[in-house]
């Protein structure tokens, strides 16, 4: 497996907001389903994804969806990988990240860090 392929490890200085949304839609996917069957190869797959995160090659926008997603769909995850505790002292972005232009709405938890989908 490449790490560096890794829509999360990618280069974001000129994203657009469907770029952000996709990167969202793909790590809430991984998060929701880590745990939907365990016992399944897909699960498996999703969690061991999950635990092998190097966060500390992420941006700080792909940190924060991370977080986010984790909080608001299954927040025991930051207790169970050791590789997600440093998610724990991120601060709020200084702008808004907006996921999608038409709804401005969301998660408190995504509102705390300035992002909008």
């Amino acid at each position: 497996m490449v790490l560096n392929n890794k829509i999360y490890y990618q280069d974001q200085k000129e994203w657009s907001v469907d770029d952000y949304n996709a990167l969202h839609r793909y790590l809430s996917k991984m998060v929701e389903y880590a745990y939907d069957s365990t016992g399944s190869y897909d699960g498996q797959n999703r969690i061991n994804e999950i635990k092998m995160i190097a966060v500390s090659k992420m941006t700080k926008e792909a940190k924060i969806l991370l977080y986010c997603t984790i909080l608001s769909q299954n927040p025991e995850l930051i207790n169970e990988c050791e590789n997600l505790k440093e998610l724990i002292n991120l601060t709020p972005l200084s702008y808004r990240l907006i996921l999608n232009p038409f709804k401005r709405s969301g998660a408190p938890i995504y509102r705390r860090f300035n992002v909008l989908y």
